[in-house]
């Protein structure tokens, strides 16, 4: 969200808005075999913003040993444009080793092949499992 607040446009992206939140709705409603208003006015809840109260939907999960509770919330930002609006971009955190090996190849930052570490070159391999392969051409090649 924060980076479409720079667009002039913003307005558009009420429509969008207006479609998951009714995605949302009508998933809820099935799921817990009711209707979507029933839904609607189950996880109602008015919070108080910088700009003012904002109508939104709100789910709490109170916890137990003295934890703070869980609260998802859907529709509390604002779709009003900012010139100056402060973007937190952050690193992905890479909680696993599965699943996203190449981001971990990539992040290793040096060459698998030569181990150069820095001015790396490309080395055209037709797959990654030949890398290790013994027989190899040398590095460089």
């Amino acid at each position: 969200m924060q980076y479409y607040l720079l667009a002039g446009n913003l307005f558009r992206l009420q429509r969008l808005r207006w479609v998951m939140e009714t995605s949302m709705l009508k998933t809820l409603a099935n799921k817990h075999p009711s209707t979507v208003s029933k839904m609607a006015a189950r996880y109602k809840a008015t919070i108080s913003t910088p700009r003012g109260p904002r109508t939104c939907f709100q789910v709490t999960v109170n916890r137990s040993g003295g934890r703070n509770p869980l609260i998802a919330r859907f529709g509390d930002i604002w779709l009003v444009r900012q010139r100056h609006p402060v973007l937190n971009d952050q690193a992905p955190i890479l909680a696993t080793t599965r699943g996203n090996e190449l981001i971990h190849r990539h992040l290793a930052d040096g060459c698998e092949m030569c181990g150069a570490r820095s001015n790396v070159e490309v080395h055209h391999v037709r797959h990654l499992a030949d890398l290790n392969k013994p027989g190899r051409r040398g590095a460089g090649h």
